[in-house]
């Protein structure tokens, strides 16, 4: 598919939410209007940005120092770090998106929320975090500042589904607060290494997020692009350091039937520099069974931990594609 690359207030506008009044009061007349302009933004596009949000800009500075940290490790030592999926350091071209593609160019590292009252090791998606040796890097400098932030992220995000609730009618709140519950949830800070400007190396392929919700924090440069099929073009998505980029994901579309759309996107590093990431991705409560909320049939029911094992098996059948890893299943 070849498509153009617009600016985005040629056809495609993404808003950008100052939702501080809406945490402030949930009741109040600005809270409806921040319910409203995410709601439509949901309908149309399926991305969106919000402020206001209250993580601390401190906060967000250490986890892109952290971040850099860890990629800055020797080569030998962050591949000591590489562990299941889900888990630790990603080398660079371990995802194919994009079918008939080369591998994404980037590097990164999950760090997964750990559930209490559970044996981790013995259920997919969570496994114990793997940490760097603190004598090669201070917990001070990452396990820290990313435990710190993947709470404060975590807790922002629950608060977006309750608006993402409010928005339409067949979205239960009470069904959003048992999806919430003991969720699935990592963070996974990211390296693109710099291209040139022109450049149509893709960072990572062009695809759909297959969580509830994904929430993007951005070092300021740019990158970043969503797909509008009604022009069909690429839409830039602007990086500011303020702001968390918010996309629909493949379950809260199943959930309202399409009525909210998980947003196709890609990311090129047209910044001219190392770009740095930091997408959190909301998954859900292993249990919750995925269906369309209004009654309708369509697709078949399955639960969150489903779900996601079977789009784990995809991204790892499109690896062995490329003779990037081994068959572990044999």
């Amino acid at each position: 598919m070849t498509v153009s690359v617009e600016n985005r207030e040629a056809a495609f506008p993404i808003p950008v939410v100052d939702i501080s009044q809406y945490l402030e009061d949930p009741r109040s007349s600005e809270a409806d209007r921040v319910v409203e302009i995410i709601r439509h933004a949901c309908e149309t596009s399926g991305i969106f940005e919000v402020t206001g949000h209250g993580i601390p800009i401190e906060l967000q500075d250490r986890v892109f120092e952290a971040t850099k940290a860890v990629f800055n490790l020797p080569a030998d030592e962050k591949l000591k770090l590489s562990g299941k999926p889900g888990r630790g350091y990603e080398v660079y071209g371990n995802e194919v998106r994009e079918a008939d593609t080369r591998p994404d160019v980037r590097e990164g590292y999950f760090v997964g929320r750990q559930l209490p009252g559970m044996n981790n090791q013995f259920r997919p998606f969570g496994e114990p975090n793997i940490w760097p040796d603190p004598k090669i890097l201070p917990e001070t400098k990452f396990r820290q500042p990313m435990l710190e932030y993947l709470d404060a992220v975590t807790d922002l995000s629950f608060h977006l589904m309750q608006i993402l609730a409010r928005g339409l009618p067949q979205l239960d709140t009470r069904v959003i607060a048992e999806f919430c519950r003991d969720p699935i949830a990592a963070i996974r800070p990211l390296r693109y290494p710099s291209q040139p400007k022109d450049s149509a190396v893709v960072g990572t392929g062009a695809h759909t997020d297959f969580g509830a919700i994904t929430l993007l924090l951005q070092d300021g440069n740019s990158g970043l692009q969503a797909f509008d099929p009604s022009q069909n073009a690429w839409v830039e998505v602007p990086s500011r350091r303020d702001g968390l980029v918010v996309n629909v994901g493949d379950m809260l579309q199943t959930w309202t039937n399409g009525a909210y759309k998980s947003n196709t996107h890609r990311v090129i590093n047209t910044s001219g520099s190392d770009r740095y990431s930091v997408p959190f991705f909301l998954d859900g409560n292993s249990d919750c069974v995925l269906r369309p909320l209004d009654g309708s049939s369509d697709g078949d029911a399955c639960t969150v931990e489903e779900h996601m094992l079977k789009i784990l098996c995809v991204l790892l059948a499109a690896v062995r594609r490329q003779n990037l890893m081994p068959d572990l299943s044999r």
